[in-house]
């Protein structure tokens, strides 16, 4: 088989690059021929992997007929200058691709995360009549999908594609991709040559040495790195999401108490003057060493080379986001120090015993108990290595074992087999897809079920009977499943009845209406993100906040399963809910008190947050600078969760469409 990559690559660094190379070598090992088109070579700085002379071998490996080309995008230059300037990645890839195509005969297109990849392989499909499929990962669908103009491009790209692979396939569903399109994406692939306990520790003494020597810009710290000093190892990207600040405070404690330890990082984020500067201020710049990326495959000589290798992830934005760093320290035998967020994704959750295969820290924001995790293995290196022994265990079920990429080889086949006319061959539960009518209702309205408890069985067959075609989708029917409760279970019921309402409006949250595509997500366009990010929070006072037209406030006179009870109400358990679609139908919902819900709904776009000041003094009667500060803390928060925007008031260009 000839496949047509487009996709992240080395050098650049992460997960997704990391899976696309490890994918692209386990096809070519099979015997396939994989021509991956990427912009690589034209990464920035601060996600660039470094290399040594050793590491070039690795980029386009061959084996016997199968091997990986690769194919690069042309570097910026003053000839592709044009106005307003970017650099054109999706047209480049897109030609790319449909020249690689054409001149090797491939037969299909991969892509792996939508922007700009996923976006050139449709492309460059439609282009050249092949088949095209497309894989995302976190924060492609989880943030970009989200803005303006952006969702309705991935959505189509989706909707159009051959094949997606995917974890879930409810959210595509929702969107309108067809079901024969779905297919569960293979797992993330560890190859045991480089991630395990026998693997060759990198000697980061003199690995440091030499990047100091060979790319000084690079590296934090200039002093040597004493092998006798344990060393707490991190590696990915910074941030404050990332844990990353928290780790600090830790060591910092630990360094107040006289302990002694090495922190290397190899890690960049696009604010490293922020880092650098909390560095210096807790006194860790001199025992901390920030290096640059090392190669996907040497990885795991450096967690074996470390006492310990923290993933503190928490109150990550995107709640679906699975980071395969903590199968890849558990794997090398590392002892992993893991915050409870991560460790409640992992498969193998229910087998992680904290202190004895992984160091769990249920909260990294609180410092005192990170550091006590820390303060263990830089007292007790055998303590570490029996945790780090005990975690590769975690592991061993087989899954880890398939070669790199043979899980793809037949969702490929059965696309090409597809695209001949032929029906899929693989069973559905093996996509992830539900077998049955009353499976994907109990998926998508589990509250309703169980609400109605004994009656389930007999109000399933009824609905059904009454409704013998599931009509426009497993979202439509169970729309219509809450509705035929609402008109006949709930007489009399009124805890069933907002059950039933609440249901309702978790499925609309979950699909795509085709009235709601021929709205904008917003009347107007945001400016406070990039006209303000650093400004004081009393310039919103100029600005029109404006709520999402996807954005539903319900009240129920009973709560709803799932929300906790509130101190304020009409009656016992009264709530009012505000549920938030969002394009990439990973949507929230979440109880509000009736201020809140007020100043959501007074954000119409008509005033500006000046206005509705004055207006809340006005009703309440109280100063309007005692009610400013909660105010806009407020709008802020509805900010953050993508609920309103602001923009500049009464100005043409902030109109996002023109109504007819």
């Amino acid at each position: 088989m000839r496949i047509c990559a487009v996709m992240k690559y080395p050098p650049i660094q992460g997960g997704v690059s990391a899976q696309s190379y490890w994918m692209a070598r386990g096809l070519a090992e099979a015997g396939h021929e994989v021509h991956v088109v990427t912009n690589a070579d034209e990464v920035e700085p601060e996600h660039r992997i470094i290399f040594d002379e050793d590491d070039r071998e690795w980029l386009a490996p061959a084996f016997g007929q199968g091997r990986v080309h690769l194919h690069g995008t042309e570097p910026l230059s003053p000839t592709l200058t044009h106005i307003p300037q970017s650099n054109p990645f999706t047209g480049k890839l897109a030609g790319s691709a449909a020249e690689v195509v054409r001149r090797y005969g491939c037969d299909l297109i991969y892509s792996y995360y939508l922007e700009p990849y996923g976006v050139a392989a449709h492309l460059a499909a439609s282009w050249t009549g092949v088949p095209y499929l497309v894989r995302n990962a976190g924060s492609d669908v989880g943030r970009l999908m989200n803005h303006l103009g952006l969702a309705t491009t991935y959505r189509e790209v989706l909707r159009r594609a051959d094949g997606i692979c995917s974890g879930s396939p409810y959210p595509y569903l929702g969107m309108g991709v067809r079901p024969e399109a779905l297919y569960r994406g293979p797992p993330s692939h560890l190859p045991r040559s480089c991630f395990s306990p026998q693997v060759v520790p990198l000697d980061i003494p003199l690995h440091a040495a030499r990047m100091q020597r060979e790319h000084p810009h690079l590296v934090s710290n200039a002093r040597p790195i004493d092998p006798a000093v344990p060393i707490i190892g991190v590696y990915g990207k910074l941030g404050i999401a990332k844990g990353s600040y928290d780790l600090l405070r830790a060591l910092a404690r630990l360094k107040a108490e006289g302990r002694r330890f090495q922190l290397v990082a190899l890690a960049r984020s696009r604010n490293m003057d922020t880092y650098f500067r909390v560095l210096e201020e807790l006194g860790l710049a001199a025992s901390t060493w920030v290096l640059p990326f090392v190669p996907h495959w040497k990885v795991g000589r450096f967690i074996r080379a470390c006492r310990a290798v923290c993933f503190l992830e928490r109150d990550f934005p995107i709640t679906f986001h699975a980071p395969t760093v903590p199968r890849e320290v558990l794997a090398s035998g590392t002892c992993l120090i893991l915050s409870g967020e991560i460790a409640s994704k992992q498969r193998f959750r229910e087998r992680i015993i904290a202190g004895e295969n992984a160091l769990v820290v249920p909260d990294p924001k609180v410092h005192a108990d990170l550091a006590h995790a820390l303060r263990l293995v830089i007292d007790d290196a055998a303590l570490a290595a029996r945790i780090g022994q005990n975690g590769a265990e975690l592991l061993v079920d087989g899954r880890e074992e398939q070669p790199a990429g043979r899980g793809y080889e037949p969702i490929f086949q059965d696309v090409l087999e597809r695209r001949g006319g032929r029906p899929s061959t693989l069973p559905l539960a093996d996509r992830g897809l539900p077998e049955t009518r009353e499976e994907a209702l109990r998926t998508l309205v589990p509250a309703l079920f169980e609400a109605l408890g004994e009656r389930a069985g007999a109000a399933v067959e009824s609905f059904v009977s009454a409704h013998p075609s599931p009509g426009a989708g497993c979202f439509a029917d169970a729309a219509a499943f809450c509705e035929w409760v609402l008109n006949h279970q709930t007489q009399g019921d009124a805890q069933l009845r907002d059950v039933a309402r609440y249901c309702e409006r978790l499925v609309w949250l979950g699909t795509t209406r085709a009235e709601e595509e021929r709205l904008p997500l917003y009347d107007r366009v945001d400016r406070w993100g990039a006209d303000n990010r650093n400004a004081p929070i009393q310039a919103m006072l100029r600005l029109v906040p404006t709520r999402s037209n996807l954005l539903r406030i319900e009240r129920f006179e009973v709560l709803p399963p799932g929300l906790p009870p509130g101190r304020e109400g009409s009656g016992p358990g009264a709530c009012i809910v505000v549920f938030h679609k969002q394009p990439n139908m990973n949507g929230h919902h979440f109880r509000v008190n009736t201020w809140t819900a007020g100043l959501l709904e007074r954000c119409d776009g008509t005033k500006t947050a000046q206005a509705l000041l004055d207006a809340e003094a006005a009703r309440t009667g109280r100063p309007a600078e005692e009610l400013e500060r909660p105010l806009l803390e407020a709008l802020q928060l509805f900010h953050q969760k993508g609920l309103i925007v602001l923009s500049a008031p009464d100005s043409a260009i902030n109109v996002a469409f023109s109504h007819a």
